[in-house]
Protein backbone atom coordinates (compact mmCIF):
# COMPACT_ATOMS: atom_id res chain seq x y z
CA UNK A 1 0.00 0.00 0.00
CA UNK A 2 1.63 3.07 -1.18
CA UNK A 3 1.81 6.12 1.40
CA UNK A 4 -0.13 9.77 1.70
CA UNK A 5 2.19 12.02 3.85
CA UNK A 6 2.32 15.87 3.64
CA UNK A 7 5.05 18.04 3.31
CA UNK A 8 4.29 21.49 4.85
CA UNK A 9 6.63 24.63 4.95
CA UNK A 10 5.66 28.26 5.88
CA UNK A 11 6.43 31.11 3.26
CA UNK A 12 9.35 33.37 4.69
CA UNK A 13 7.52 32.60 8.10
CA UNK A 14 9.08 34.91 10.64
CA UNK A 15 8.64 38.11 8.31
CA UNK A 16 4.98 36.75 7.49
CA UNK A 17 4.56 36.37 11.46
CA UNK A 18 5.52 40.03 11.79
CA UNK A 19 3.61 41.22 8.98
CA UNK A 20 0.65 39.93 10.55
CA UNK A 21 1.24 40.91 13.94
CA UNK A 22 1.99 44.44 12.23
CA UNK A 23 -0.70 45.21 9.56
CA UNK A 24 1.98 48.31 8.28
CA UNK A 25 4.22 45.79 7.81
CA UNK A 26 2.46 44.21 5.36
CA UNK A 27 3.84 44.44 1.41
CA UNK A 28 6.27 46.19 2.57
CA UNK A 29 9.98 44.51 2.46
CA UNK A 30 11.08 43.43 6.13
CA UNK A 31 13.82 41.61 7.02
CA UNK A 32 14.38 39.56 10.80
CA UNK A 33 17.31 40.02 11.97
CA UNK A 34 19.43 37.82 14.83
CA UNK A 35 20.85 41.63 15.71
CA UNK A 36 20.13 44.63 14.04
CA UNK A 37 23.75 45.78 13.85
CA UNK A 38 25.50 46.43 10.60
CA UNK A 39 27.17 43.07 10.73
CA UNK A 40 23.68 41.31 12.02
CA UNK A 41 22.43 38.62 9.71
CA UNK A 42 18.76 38.19 7.93
CA UNK A 43 17.56 35.27 9.36
CA UNK A 44 14.32 36.07 7.46
CA UNK A 45 12.81 38.01 4.77
CA UNK A 46 9.53 38.98 3.33
CA UNK A 47 8.53 37.77 -0.22
CA UNK A 48 8.56 41.61 -0.82
CA UNK A 49 12.20 41.54 0.41
CA UNK A 50 13.11 38.28 -1.75
CA UNK A 51 11.57 39.80 -4.87
CA UNK A 52 14.27 42.70 -4.26
CA UNK A 53 17.34 40.02 -3.50
CA UNK A 54 17.50 40.11 0.16
CA UNK A 55 17.93 36.28 1.20
CA UNK A 56 18.33 34.66 3.90
CA UNK A 57 22.32 34.84 5.50
CA UNK A 58 22.34 38.37 4.20
CA UNK A 59 23.90 40.73 5.96
CA UNK A 60 22.10 43.94 7.66
CA UNK A 61 24.53 46.50 5.60
CA UNK A 62 24.10 44.55 2.37
CA UNK A 63 20.79 44.37 2.12
CA UNK A 64 20.60 48.66 2.88
CA UNK A 65 22.39 48.44 -0.33
CA UNK A 66 20.59 46.11 -2.06
CA UNK A 67 16.63 47.52 -1.17
CA UNK A 68 16.70 51.24 0.43
CA UNK A 69 13.55 50.70 1.87
CA UNK A 70 14.09 47.78 4.44
CA UNK A 71 12.46 47.31 7.40
CA UNK A 72 14.41 45.53 9.35
CA UNK A 73 13.09 44.05 12.81
CA UNK A 74 15.11 41.80 15.37
CA UNK A 75 13.70 38.64 15.78
CA UNK A 76 11.25 38.11 18.97
CA UNK A 77 11.40 33.98 19.36
CA UNK A 78 8.66 33.52 21.77
CA UNK A 79 6.10 35.10 19.04
CA UNK A 80 7.02 32.35 16.69
CA UNK A 81 7.06 29.82 18.92
CA UNK A 82 3.58 30.61 20.10
CA UNK A 83 2.41 31.08 16.01
CA UNK A 84 3.97 27.81 15.71
CA UNK A 85 2.14 25.94 18.34
CA UNK A 86 -1.04 26.83 16.77
CA UNK A 87 0.05 25.79 13.00
CA UNK A 88 0.52 22.62 14.70
CA UNK A 89 -2.26 22.21 16.56
CA UNK A 90 -4.23 22.52 13.30
CA UNK A 91 -2.18 19.87 11.61
CA UNK A 92 -2.88 17.25 14.63
CA UNK A 93 -6.39 17.77 14.02
CA UNK A 94 -5.78 15.39 10.73
CA UNK A 95 -3.53 12.31 12.47
CA UNK A 96 -1.11 11.54 14.83
CA UNK A 97 2.08 10.92 12.79
CA UNK A 98 3.00 14.60 12.73
CA UNK A 99 6.60 14.93 12.67
CA UNK A 100 7.55 18.59 13.46
CA UNK A 101 11.12 18.58 11.26
CA UNK A 102 11.62 22.38 12.04
CA UNK A 103 9.78 25.64 13.81
CA UNK A 104 8.12 26.15 10.07
CA UNK A 105 8.13 22.74 8.65
CA UNK A 106 5.96 19.09 9.19
CA UNK A 107 5.62 16.13 7.95
CA UNK A 108 2.11 14.40 8.58
CA UNK A 109 1.50 10.62 7.51
CA UNK A 110 -2.12 10.37 6.33
CA UNK A 111 -2.04 6.86 5.55
CA UNK A 112 -4.98 4.77 6.76
CA UNK A 113 -6.90 8.20 7.43
CA UNK A 114 -7.31 8.59 3.73
CA UNK A 115 -7.52 6.96 0.68
CA UNK A 116 -5.84 8.79 -2.43
CA UNK A 117 -3.91 11.52 -3.30
CA UNK A 118 -7.11 13.64 -4.41
CA UNK A 119 -7.84 13.74 -1.08
CA UNK A 120 -4.68 14.58 -0.09
CA UNK A 121 -5.32 17.67 -2.16
CA UNK A 122 -8.44 18.61 -0.54
CA UNK A 123 -6.86 18.06 3.34
CA UNK A 124 -3.89 20.44 2.22
CA UNK A 125 -6.30 23.25 0.81
CA UNK A 126 -8.28 22.67 4.01
CA UNK A 127 -5.08 23.22 5.78
CA UNK A 128 -4.31 26.25 4.15
CA UNK A 129 -7.37 27.86 5.02
CA UNK A 130 -7.32 26.97 8.74
CA UNK A 131 -4.14 28.70 8.76
CA UNK A 132 -5.32 32.10 7.50
CA UNK A 133 -8.72 31.59 9.46
CA UNK A 134 -7.10 30.45 12.71
CA UNK A 135 -3.79 31.76 12.96
CA UNK A 136 -3.32 34.36 10.45
CA UNK A 137 -4.72 36.01 7.51
CA UNK A 138 -1.41 36.98 6.21
CA UNK A 139 0.05 33.07 6.94
CA UNK A 140 0.82 30.84 3.85
CA UNK A 141 2.43 27.33 3.02
CA UNK A 142 3.27 25.51 0.74
CA UNK A 143 2.38 21.78 0.45
CA UNK A 144 3.82 18.60 -0.90
CA UNK A 145 2.25 15.46 -1.31
CA UNK A 146 3.86 12.20 -2.18
CA UNK A 147 3.99 8.32 -1.46
CA UNK A 148 7.32 8.93 0.55
CA UNK A 149 8.57 11.39 3.15
CA UNK A 150 12.37 12.39 0.61
CA UNK A 151 9.54 13.22 -2.26
CA UNK A 152 6.92 14.78 -0.10
CA UNK A 153 9.98 17.33 1.01
CA UNK A 154 10.95 17.44 -2.85
CA UNK A 155 7.63 18.20 -3.91
CA UNK A 156 6.72 21.42 -1.37
CA UNK A 157 9.97 22.64 -1.68
CA UNK A 158 9.55 22.88 -5.23
CA UNK A 159 5.51 23.73 -5.19
CA UNK A 160 5.46 27.55 -5.75
CA UNK A 161 5.00 29.61 -2.61
CA UNK A 162 1.60 28.99 -1.00
CA UNK A 163 0.77 26.40 -3.67
CA UNK A 164 0.47 22.55 -3.65
CA UNK A 165 2.59 19.89 -5.13
CA UNK A 166 1.42 16.16 -5.90
CA UNK A 167 4.45 14.09 -7.04
CA UNK A 168 3.26 10.61 -8.42
CA UNK A 169 4.25 7.50 -10.41
CA UNK A 170 2.87 9.10 -13.49
CA UNK A 171 4.98 12.56 -12.97
CA UNK A 172 8.33 11.79 -10.98
CA UNK A 173 10.22 11.58 -14.01
CA UNK A 174 8.94 15.14 -14.93
CA UNK A 175 9.68 16.53 -11.54
CA UNK A 176 13.26 15.20 -11.35
CA UNK A 177 14.65 17.28 -14.77
CA UNK A 178 16.29 19.43 -11.90
CA UNK A 179 19.45 21.09 -10.82
CA UNK A 180 20.73 18.20 -8.27
CA UNK A 181 21.10 20.53 -5.38
CA UNK A 182 17.30 21.26 -5.62
CA UNK A 183 17.21 18.00 -3.34
CA UNK A 184 17.19 17.76 -0.02
CA UNK A 185 20.38 16.42 1.39
CA UNK A 186 22.28 17.62 -1.73
CA UNK A 187 24.92 20.67 -1.05
CA UNK A 188 27.71 21.54 -3.28
CA UNK A 189 30.03 18.92 -1.88
CA UNK A 190 27.88 15.90 -2.91
CA UNK A 191 27.06 17.71 -5.93
CA UNK A 192 30.61 17.82 -7.04
CA UNK A 193 31.24 14.13 -6.56
CA UNK A 194 28.08 13.08 -8.35
CA UNK A 195 28.80 15.41 -11.15
CA UNK A 196 31.68 13.25 -11.35
CA UNK A 197 30.27 10.00 -11.76
CA UNK A 198 28.82 12.28 -14.89
CA UNK A 199 25.49 12.64 -12.73
CA UNK A 200 24.15 16.24 -13.78
CA UNK A 201 20.67 16.13 -12.61
CA UNK A 202 18.47 14.12 -10.22
CA UNK A 203 16.82 12.11 -13.16
CA UNK A 204 20.02 11.25 -14.12
CA UNK A 205 20.73 10.34 -10.78
CA UNK A 206 17.38 8.30 -10.36
CA UNK A 207 18.69 6.34 -13.65
CA UNK A 208 21.77 5.42 -12.46
CA UNK A 209 23.21 1.95 -11.62
CA UNK A 210 22.40 1.55 -7.72
CA UNK A 211 25.62 -1.16 -7.75
CA UNK A 212 27.75 1.44 -9.10
CA UNK A 213 27.24 4.63 -6.88
CA UNK A 214 27.32 2.39 -3.55
CA UNK A 215 30.80 1.44 -5.06
CA UNK A 216 31.36 4.75 -5.54
CA UNK A 217 30.34 6.95 -2.66
CA UNK A 218 29.23 4.30 -0.31
CA UNK A 219 25.98 3.87 1.43
CA UNK A 220 25.13 7.36 1.22
CA UNK A 221 25.33 7.31 -2.27
CA UNK A 222 22.77 4.92 -2.45
CA UNK A 223 20.32 6.68 0.17
CA UNK A 224 19.94 9.45 -2.44
CA UNK A 225 19.56 6.72 -5.08
CA UNK A 226 16.73 5.33 -3.38
CA UNK A 227 15.29 8.57 -2.48
CA UNK A 228 15.00 10.09 -5.99
CA UNK A 229 13.83 6.05 -7.22
CA UNK A 230 10.56 6.49 -4.56
CA UNK A 231 11.68 3.95 -2.04
CA UNK A 232 10.77 4.45 1.72
CA UNK A 233 13.88 5.39 3.26
CA UNK A 234 12.36 7.28 6.57
CA UNK A 235 9.60 7.42 8.01
CA UNK A 236 7.29 10.11 9.65
CA UNK A 237 8.97 9.99 13.11
CA UNK A 238 5.86 11.37 15.66
CA UNK A 239 8.05 10.47 18.86
CA UNK A 240 10.49 13.90 20.24
CA UNK A 241 13.87 12.75 19.29
CA UNK A 242 16.50 13.32 21.98
CA UNK A 243 18.98 16.25 20.90
CA UNK A 244 22.98 15.66 20.79
CA UNK A 245 23.73 18.80 21.96
CA UNK A 246 22.28 21.65 23.75
CA UNK A 247 24.53 24.86 22.84
CA UNK A 248 24.19 28.79 22.49
CA UNK A 249 26.56 31.03 20.13
CA UNK A 250 26.78 34.62 20.28
CA UNK A 251 28.47 37.02 17.92
CA UNK A 252 30.04 39.80 19.94
CA UNK A 253 29.22 43.57 19.40
CA UNK A 254 32.03 44.96 20.75
CA UNK A 255 35.30 43.07 19.87
CA UNK A 256 37.57 42.89 22.80
CA UNK A 257 39.80 40.46 24.72
CA UNK A 258 38.73 42.20 27.70
CA UNK A 259 38.55 38.84 29.66
CA UNK A 260 36.24 40.12 32.17
CA UNK A 261 34.34 41.29 29.72
CA UNK A 262 34.35 37.61 27.74
CA UNK A 263 33.52 35.90 31.09
CA UNK A 264 30.40 37.70 32.11
CA UNK A 265 29.10 36.72 28.11
CA UNK A 266 30.00 33.45 28.49
CA UNK A 267 28.66 33.37 31.97
CA UNK A 268 25.37 34.53 30.38
CA UNK A 269 25.61 31.53 27.52
CA UNK A 270 26.12 29.04 30.16
CA UNK A 271 23.00 29.68 32.02
CA UNK A 272 21.10 29.49 28.77
CA UNK A 273 22.36 26.38 27.88
CA UNK A 274 21.40 25.12 31.66
CA UNK A 275 18.07 26.64 31.35
CA UNK A 276 17.54 24.39 28.17
CA UNK A 277 19.34 21.16 29.74
CA UNK A 278 17.32 21.30 33.25
CA UNK A 279 14.01 22.14 30.44
CA UNK A 280 14.93 19.13 29.22
CA UNK A 281 15.70 17.39 32.27
CA UNK A 282 19.39 16.08 30.49
CA UNK A 283 22.39 16.62 31.49
CA UNK A 284 25.59 15.41 29.54
CA UNK A 285 29.76 14.76 29.89
CA UNK A 286 31.45 17.10 27.81
CA UNK A 287 31.46 20.82 27.06
CA UNK A 288 32.95 22.50 24.28
CA UNK A 289 34.26 26.07 24.10
CA UNK A 290 34.96 28.07 20.80
CA UNK A 291 36.12 31.59 20.44
CA UNK A 292 36.74 32.84 16.88
CA UNK A 293 39.15 35.96 16.29
CA UNK A 294 38.32 39.19 14.19
CA UNK A 295 41.05 37.95 12.09
CA UNK A 296 40.98 34.51 11.01
CA UNK A 297 41.19 31.78 13.23
CA UNK A 298 40.26 31.11 16.80
CA UNK A 299 40.56 28.72 20.52
CA UNK A 300 38.84 25.83 20.41
CA UNK A 301 38.72 23.41 23.36
CA UNK A 302 36.80 20.39 24.84
CA UNK A 303 36.17 19.50 28.65
CA UNK A 304 35.32 16.43 29.96
CA UNK A 305 34.89 17.65 33.93
CA UNK A 306 34.47 13.45 34.88
CA UNK A 307 30.95 14.55 36.39
CA UNK A 308 27.60 14.55 35.24
CA UNK A 309 26.78 18.49 33.78
CA UNK A 310 23.34 20.19 35.24
CA UNK A 311 24.10 23.54 36.67
CA UNK A 312 25.04 26.57 35.17
CA UNK A 313 28.00 26.20 37.59
CA UNK A 314 29.21 23.14 35.95
CA UNK A 315 29.19 24.52 32.58
CA UNK A 316 31.12 27.54 33.70
CA UNK A 317 33.69 26.59 35.95
CA UNK A 318 36.03 24.81 33.47
CA UNK A 319 35.16 27.17 30.63
CA UNK A 320 36.11 29.96 33.09
CA UNK A 321 39.25 28.84 33.97
CA UNK A 322 40.23 28.08 30.98
CA UNK A 323 39.16 31.37 29.74
CA UNK A 324 41.72 32.48 32.75
CA UNK A 325 44.81 31.49 31.63
CA UNK A 326 44.30 31.39 28.08
CA UNK A 327 46.86 33.81 25.80
CA UNK A 328 44.40 35.73 23.75
CA UNK A 329 46.29 36.63 20.29
CA UNK A 330 43.29 39.37 18.86
CA UNK A 331 39.80 40.64 19.84
CA UNK A 332 37.47 38.14 19.78
CA UNK A 333 34.39 38.30 17.81
CA UNK A 334 32.22 35.33 18.79
CA UNK A 335 31.71 32.30 21.40
CA UNK A 336 29.97 29.79 20.75
CA UNK A 337 29.76 26.79 23.86
CA UNK A 338 27.92 23.28 23.84
CA UNK A 339 26.92 20.46 26.02
CA UNK A 340 27.23 17.14 24.29
CA UNK A 341 27.14 13.41 25.17
CA UNK A 342 23.65 14.16 26.42
CA UNK A 343 21.77 11.53 28.62
CA UNK A 344 18.32 11.77 31.03
CA UNK A 345 19.09 13.50 34.30
CA UNK A 346 20.07 10.88 37.20
CA UNK A 347 19.15 11.15 40.82
CA UNK A 348 23.09 9.75 41.53
CA UNK A 349 25.05 11.47 44.26
CA UNK A 350 29.03 12.40 43.07
CA UNK A 351 31.58 11.02 45.31
CA UNK A 352 32.82 14.60 45.62
CA UNK A 353 29.93 16.67 46.10
CA UNK A 354 26.46 16.62 46.68
CA UNK A 355 24.79 17.50 43.45
CA UNK A 356 21.63 16.81 44.16
CA UNK A 357 21.57 20.12 46.33
CA UNK A 358 22.71 22.22 43.39
CA UNK A 359 20.07 20.31 40.88
CA UNK A 360 17.47 21.35 42.97
CA UNK A 361 18.57 24.84 43.76
CA UNK A 362 18.68 25.54 39.72
CA UNK A 363 15.12 24.03 38.94
CA UNK A 364 13.73 26.15 41.90
CA UNK A 365 15.96 29.32 40.37
CA UNK A 366 14.12 28.16 36.97
CA UNK A 367 10.92 27.98 38.56
CA UNK A 368 10.82 31.77 39.93
CA UNK A 369 12.45 32.96 36.24
CA UNK A 370 9.72 30.99 34.51
CA UNK A 371 6.78 32.16 36.59
CA UNK A 372 7.91 36.12 37.22
CA UNK A 373 9.97 36.51 33.43
CA UNK A 374 13.67 36.26 32.67
CA UNK A 375 16.06 37.94 35.72
CA UNK A 376 14.19 37.82 38.34
CA UNK A 377 16.38 35.83 40.06
CA UNK A 378 19.91 35.96 38.50
CA UNK A 379 23.53 35.49 39.31
CA UNK A 380 26.12 38.20 40.50
CA UNK A 381 28.00 37.12 37.42
CA UNK A 382 24.96 38.17 35.23
CA UNK A 383 24.64 41.80 36.34
CA UNK A 384 24.69 44.06 32.61
CA UNK A 385 24.34 41.03 30.26
CA UNK A 386 20.31 41.68 30.17
CA UNK A 387 21.01 43.12 26.63
CA UNK A 388 23.43 40.60 25.15
CA UNK A 389 23.09 36.75 23.58
CA UNK A 390 19.36 37.58 23.49
CA UNK A 391 17.03 34.25 23.14
CA UNK A 392 17.48 32.71 20.04
CA UNK A 393 15.35 30.95 17.57
CA UNK A 394 16.35 27.24 16.57
CA UNK A 395 14.95 26.21 13.21
CA UNK A 396 15.03 22.10 13.93
CA UNK A 397 12.85 20.52 16.47
CA UNK A 398 12.12 23.47 18.44
CA UNK A 399 8.46 22.23 19.07
CA UNK A 400 6.85 19.85 21.33
CA UNK A 401 4.00 18.97 20.15
CA UNK A 402 2.92 16.65 22.87
CA UNK A 403 2.58 20.17 25.71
Amino acid sequence: MKKIILHIDMNSYFASVEQQANPFLRGKPVGVCAYLSPNGTIIASSMEAKKKGVKTGCKVREAKIICPGIIFLENEPAKYRSTTEKIFKIFSEYTELLEPYSIDEAFLDLTGYIKNFSMAKKIALEIQLKIKKNVGEWLRCSIGISFTKFLAKFAGDIAPKGGIMEINNINLEDCLKRPLTDAWGINKAVESHLKFLGINNLLELKKYSPDKIRMMLGRYGYYLWANVNGQEISKVNCGNSIPKSVGHSYCLPKKTNDKKYLESIVFKLVEKIGRRLRSLEMEGAKINFYMAYIREGGINKSFRPGYKIFTTEEIFLPVSEFLKNVNLLFPVSMIAISVSSLSQVSAQISLFYNSLKKKDLSRAMDKINDKYGEYAVIYGAMFGTENSAHDRIGFRKTVNIND
